[in-house]
């Protein structure tokens, strides 16, 4: 699964498969999001998880992450080759999810100012 931004109006979407260059959006073609691992601002946008059982809480950053109206965690995503989970958010709710524990998926997390952020699960 891949992740496209407009950088016009801020749309995202998600495309599981199928041509990328069809993809436009406020008359531009939108941009695919390379999530971030680590670097600027990790400590507040990088998905980190416990593990409960069969279940992994999902929270995003060491630092809990503003949400506010314009600057928020809009959704937190678990990905794996047969599975997609996801929870949104709106301004004031905590950043945090709980998705079953599945070895080598992938969690990603979209900040509206700050892109996407992916961590591995091991």
């Amino acid at each position: 699964m891949k992740f496209y931004v407009c950088k016009i109006c801020g749309n995202v979407i998600e495309m599981i498969e199928g041509d990328a260059k069809r993809l436009r959006c406020c008359g531009e073609e939108m941009k695919l999001m390379r999530a971030n691992h680590s670097g600027e601002g990790e400590k507040k946008h990088l998905p980190v998880y416990e593990v409960h059982g069969d279940r992994i809480t999902v929270k995003v950053g060491e630092i809990t992450h503003p949400m506010e109206e314009d600057h928020l965690i809009n959704w937190i995503a678990l990905i794996s080759h047969d599975k997609v989970a996801k929870k949104f958010f709106k301004p004031g709710d905590m950043p945090q999810a709980s998705f079953p524990y599945i070895k080598g998926s992938e969690i990603y997390a979209y900040c509206n100012k700050h892109d996407l952020w992916m961590t591995k699960v091991k």
